[in-house]
């Protein structure tokens, strides 16, 4: 047992530059023949685009580039949607987090989201990842600590906050949900965070706490974890959130060839820890969709009548938001649609609030 295990862990290894050499290439913007055009034209050209686009992204308003700086001098930026209609007052709040090489503007597409946003009567956020901090526009989740990954969660905690007080968003239904490297902020975040956030919805993500560098990152989504899931859990978890809990909805391809579906699995078993759901009792367990390209499998753990850990494990889905825009990278048509799944799973959820709870860094 051992000695295989030993040589499971050197071949991991030996592939570990290979899959980095390859996702630099993956990184790398396609090869064009012509040189580019005068920077001042192309970039008007952009935000005329981007104004363009807005009527695509729904009924109500979309302001595509927001600015927001915290009390540590902080800076990100961000979109946001507000649906037609009601005012924002006492709407829930959903934040979307992109992924890697995305845009909030191609996420909002690509999860049409805003779509929900019409018909439930919520705000939406699309926080976007500074290049400067990471060249691909990867949240670092992989670098949980205060400089990096924990200091980019705090930063979204102190804009969420921000934008509820704003717009007298209802502070007990804040959600967040992510893609791939959003997803593992959104855990990062959920986890970090607990009386703020009322659930999360992690598609394509990562196992929680794992890393601690790129390297080691690249790995975890290759084969999962290898590790104590409850011992990694308590490496970025605050304290208070095994008392309070996090309800949470995972997605995942089983055809995921850059984030292995094990991830999700170990994911259901950190929140089935973080909930309190006994692992004796019998979960809910269902195929939906039997036979067509939206076939999934469903698993929900339940406290009482409630679903608190929803497992959602889509079969002919490869690294793609489900269900959503097939024309924007990163989604796919196909799989039940991600973005209705998320929302009607959080209205179930509300974060009852204690009074001097949530203030955090």
């Amino acid at each position: 047992m051992a000695r295989s295990f030993s040589k499971f862990l050197f071949r991991a290894a030996k592939k570990i530059s290979r899959l980095q050499r390859a996702a630099l290439r993956a990184a790398m913007p396609p090869k064009s023949g012509k040189r580019a055009a005068v920077r001042k034209p192309a970039a008007r050209t952009a935000r005329s685009r981007s104004e363009a686009d807005a009527p695509a992204l729904g009924k109500g308003r979309w302001e595509a580039t927001r600015h927001f700086v915290d009390a540590a001098g902080r800076r990100i930026s961000f979109a946001r949607y507000t649906p037609e209609g009601a005012p924002p007052a006492g709407m829930p709040l959903v934040v979307m987090l992109h992924g890697c090489r995305q845009s909030a503007a191609e996420f909002a597409r690509g999860s049409r989201m805003n779509a929900w946003a019409d018909a439930g009567g919520f705000m939406v956020l699309y926080p976007q990842q500074s290049m400067a901090r990471q060249v691909q526009r990867c949240w670092r989740w992989f670098l949980p600590d205060e400089a990096h990954g924990g200091g980019e969660a705090d930063l979204l905690a102190a804009l969420i906050r921000a934008e509820v007080e704003r717009h007298r968003l209802d502070p007990e239904r804040v959600y967040v949900a992510g893609l791939s490297a959003g997803a593992g902020m959104a855990a990062l975040l959920a986890l970090r965070h607990p009386a703020l956030i009322a659930a999360v919805g992690l598609h394509s993500g990562p196992v929680a706490g794992d890393a601690r560098n790129a390297a080691a990152g690249l790995q975890l989504m290759r084969r999962g974890s290898v590790k104590s899931l409850p011992e990694v859990l308590r490496n970025v978890a605050a304290p208070e959130v095994f008392r309070l809990g996090m309800p949470a909805i995972i997605l995942h391809g089983q055809l995921d060839p850059f984030v292995a579906p094990r991830n999700a699995r170990q994911l259901a078993e950190q929140f089935r820890i973080v909930n309190d759901v006994h692992p004796q009792e019998m979960p809910a367990d269902r195929v939906l969709g039997l036979g067509t390209v939206n076939s999934y499998r469903r698993l929900d753990m339940l406290r009482g009548r409630k679903a608190v850990v929803s497992l959602c494990e889509v079969t002919r889905l490869e690294h793609a938001w489900s269900g959503g825009d097939p024309t924007v990278k990163y989604h796919a048509g196909h799989g039940p649609d991600a973005s209705a799944l998320c929302w009607r799973f959080f209205q179930g959820h509300r974060r009852k609030l204690v009074p001097g709870a949530g203030a955090g860094p």
